[in-house]
């Protein structure tokens, strides 16, 4: 049993004691952190996988569902475009025609007491008038004005002649060019 008291494991040196000894005993322990740390880090990232790859995968059905939705709208969006185009072309010919009604009433505004027209034509470009004038003067006054108007040009007397049966009056015929 002699040999049995000869053991001993104490250090035999003072290692632990000096600079280098504590330095790795503060390494040894400080390592195990680390290591314990990475660990850690490593499964929690290895779980979080799992959760990343559910949020994945759902965000892929919503992307689905939301492309299937886009895709069954596209004719009608299609369609609703090419009616939109359609309506702006319609209200931009619209802007550009010229209402008859209107110039129609203006020449119905410069006709004095003692003109009357018998016929009025009007088409795209041009203005015909056919009617009788009690007096000269009158004649004069609608004549002039259709030459005001800032929607007639070249306005032309072609014909005008007295009235049969010797009675008071004048028939005429006038022409203008309609502007733009």
């Amino acid at each position: 049993m002699l040999a049995e008291d000869k053991i001993n494991l104490l250090p035999q040196d003072d290692f632990e004691t000096s600079t280098v000894g504590k330095f790795v005993k503060w390494a040894v322990s400080v390592g195990r952190w680390i290591v314990v740390l990475t660990e850690f880090v490593v499964i929690c990232a290895f779980l979080s996988r799992f959760y990343f790859d559910t949020k994945l995968a759902n965000v892929f059905d919503e992307m689905k569902q939301k492309q299937a939705i886009v895709d069954s709208a596209v004719s009608f969006e299609d369609s609703f475009r090419s009616v939109q185009e359609k309506i702006s072309i319609i209200k931009t010919l619209l802007a550009q025609e010229q209402k008859p009604s209107d110039l129609i009433t203006n020449l119905g505004k410069l006709l004095p007491l003692d003109v009357s027209l018998t016929k009025i034509s009007l088409d795209r470009d041009n203005l015909s008038l056919s009617g009788y004038a009690l007096t000269e003067r009158g004649l004069t006054v609608f004549l002039s004005g259709l030459i005001a108007h800032p929607q007639l040009e070249a306005v032309t007397v072609s014909d005008v002649a007295s009235l049969k049966d010797n009675l008071p009056g004048l028939t005429f015929n006038i022409n203008a060019k309609v502007k733009k």
